[in-house]
């Protein structure tokens, strides 16, 4: 009959093989707990923004030109160039960004603007500073007066642009749910 190990060594190797598997599982978690929305854990989104969740939401930042387009509901050119973004989602969400198209793709810019969220308002005040600009257009419905028979936005909006002197389109987005 084979000689069996001292209790001694059965033991500590019992310890280690539950200590190995305490720290793959452990390991295992906290890698995928941000994308199961465990609160404080950081994740990337489907798009490449890297997020953090928070106790009862998350927040994305610095958004990629993919995630602003999805959250923001437009297509800009392939071309643009994100200066800033952030999204948060809770119960209710807040898109905030910051893109310069270049010269060659401003005019498709601004219809795509047009094209998501409606024409340029006169007179509208912008979120951009228009200093240094021409051909200034405000695209807003948070002064929207909407009549009884239709529904109302479910999100607010107001999104500034203009052309430099360059011929490059700086534009800001502001995007709240109602």
């Amino acid at each position: 009959m084979a000689e069996q190990q001292p209790k001694v060594v059965r033991v500590t190797v019992g310890i280690m093989l539950m200590a190995a598997f305490v720290l793959i599982a452990l390991s295992l978690v906290t890698q995928y707990a941000g994308s199961w929305g465990v609160p404080y854990f950081s994740f990337t989104s489907e798009r490449g923004s890297p997020c953090k969740n928070k106790l009862t939401g998350f927040t994305c930042s610095p958004l990629t030109l993919a995630d602003l387009e999805f959250y923001g509901d437009v297509d800009l050119p392939d071309d643009s160039m994100m200066i800033s973004g952030r999204y948060t989602a809770t119960h209710d969400y807040q898109l905030d960004a910051a893109v310069n198209v270049p010269a060659r793709s401003a005019k498709t810019a601004l219809a795509a603007l047009n094209d998501a969220y409606g024409d340029c308002v006169p007179g509208h005040p912008s979120p951009l500073n228009t200093k240094g600009l021409r051909q200034v257009c405000v695209v807003s419905n948070d002064d929207a007066i909407v009549d009884r028979t239709s529904e109302p936005s479910s999100r607010l909006y107001v999104v500034g642009t203009g052309v430099r002197r360059d011929g490059s389109r700086p534009i800001v987005l502001t995007i709240k749910s109602r």
